[in-house]
């Protein structure tokens, strides 16, 4: 496989906190990383630094193989190829599903708006919502919207995908159609980077598992020896305490 996305000694700081403590990753094209850990302890600012939706103080992130500079005309290209789905799904309020999903390709790709149409239908086919084409996002369920909000970032035709603990605003009974597409896209090759506390999503997707504390990660790991071979006391209680066991 070839690496994709590499982070080399990330530090943040929000004022005199310290936030994420010298983080070190790489990930390979078409892999699956799971990130797991306490809330606080930095998982999503370390997405949102890979987007440059936050600035970081110290280290480098190499995307496809150059450095991301945040101050680089470049930089809008390179947030197309790295998709990004929140826990709140921010989609518009005031646009239909259709136009939720052809506003980013017709405006920031100059994609012709027909171009785009036919290419959201198939994306709302590939999520099961073609039929909500013309729906406004407040009448669609928890989970129809973060479904929406994965084709619209699949509209961008992105080459990494982060989900920003995608399920954790969902009524339970709604968590699987979300995570059914999220299985889906992983089986399709698509490289992700996924904070979750689904751990059976994390046992049954994931390439890699890893374990941040208190702006660091503390394990990595292949989900089997991942969860059953805790490699400190702090992982096992965190293991314990969300697994129940």
């Amino acid at each position: 496989m070839s690496e994709i996305l590499k982070i080399e000694n990330l530090h943040k700081y929000y004022g005199d906190l310290h936030v994420l403590k010298g983080i070190n990753l790489h990930l390979d094209k078409g892999e699956v990383l799971v990130v797991i850990g306490p809330s606080g302890s930095g998982k999503s600012t370390m997405l949102r630094c890979i987007n440059h939706l936050e600035e970081y103080q110290k280290g480098r992130i190499i995307f496809e193989g150059k450095v991301i500079d945040p101050n680089s005309s470049d930089i809008n290209r390179v947030r197309t190829k790295i998709g990004m789905v929140f826990q709140h799904f921010y989609l518009f309020p005031h646009l239909k599903v259709i136009d939720n999903l052809i506003l980013a390709p017709t405006k920031v790709l100059n994609m012709e708006k027909e171009e785009a149409v036919e290419k959201a239908k198939k994306l709302l086919d590939r999520v099961g919502l073609l039929d909500k084409i013309e729906a406004y996002p407040s009448n669609l369920s928890g989970g129809q919207q973060q479904r929406v909000a994965i084709a619209r970032a699949l509209m961008m035709d992105p080459d990494i995908m982060l989900f920003d603990e995608p399920t954790s605003a969902l009524d339970p009974e709604l968590v699987y159609e979300v995570l059914a597409v999220m299985k889906d896209l992983a089986k399709s090759g698509m490289t992700m980077i996924v904070v979750t506390h689904e751990m059976g999503f994390a046992k049954e997707v994931a390439d890699r598992v890893i374990f941040m504390d208190d702006g660091n990660i503390v394990a990595e790991a292949p989900p089997d020896e991942f969860f059953s071979h805790p490699k400190n006391d702090r992982m096992r209680e965190f293991l314990n305490r969300i697994l129940n066991i």
